[in-house]
């Protein structure tokens, strides 16, 4: 699922700017939709489908299992609602490490996730939805696109996610890490948005000829 796709949703039930600001607002920062209370100013069949739109925002993302780190880090193996799995890392005290692909196609030989290549690319809602699951547990003021898969190969994705959470997530631009391996199409789009997030090359190594195996 998109972001876009949510808007189109949300637009369709009578939501104007405003109303939709609210909903990904309280979405990206893991609130109630309907601001805890209801809010008299939402059309009212926007405010009647609140409660189904927030069941389906955190069907994108649900915990199956979690792990605890000496360093205190959790491991969250979140379900995706096609039955897909990821895992979301939060980082103390206040970070997440999201995945932007089921599977990956890079192949690093160290790298458990890629040894069953690509399977999928997460939709943008998918990656805004382990950010928002991880504000239910923690605060959250720092993203890093490090987890599962390689985000420069799901770019269109990754950036609609970012600049949600850069404007109504309320995280600032350089606390959006973007991690890659080095693909060159990452250093012509980030410049382009206006969220210019962190870029961060994931190299393993200083030598070329072991960095290629």
């Amino acid at each position: 699922m998109r972001i876009a796709t949510l808007r189109d949703r949300l637009q369709a039930n009578g939501a104007r700017p405003v109303h939709e600001a609210r909903v990904l607002r309280a979405w990206a920062r893991g609130l109630p939709l309907d601001g805890g209370g209801g809010l008299p100013e939402y059309p009212s069949r926007l405010k009647a489908l609140l409660p189904g739109i927030a069941s389906d925002l955190a069907s994108l993302a649900v915990i199956r299992s979690e792990h605890g780190g000496a360093d205190g880090s959790t491991r969250l193996l979140l379900g995706l609602a096609d039955g897909q799995s990821v895992e979301t890392v939060l980082l103390p005290p206040n970070g997440v490490c999201v995945s932007t692909q089921v599977g990956c196609a890079v192949g690093c030989v160290f790298c458990m996730t890629g040894r069953e290549g690509l399977l999928r690319q997460l939709g943008s809602a998918e990656i805004v939805a382990q950010v928002a699951l991880a504000r239910t547990r923690q605060p959250v003021r720092k993203v890093v696109f490090m987890g599962m898969g390689e985000p420069a190969h799901n770019l269109d994705n990754v950036l609609e996610a970012i600049q949600l959470l850069g404007t109504a997530g309320d995280i600032g631009h350089k606390n959006l890490v973007f991690s890659t391996v080095g693909d060159r199409r990452v250093f012509e789009r980030l410049p382009e948005g206006p969220v210019k997030p962190a870029l961060a090359l994931s190299l393993h190594s200083t030598d070329r000829l072991l960095r290629a195996r």
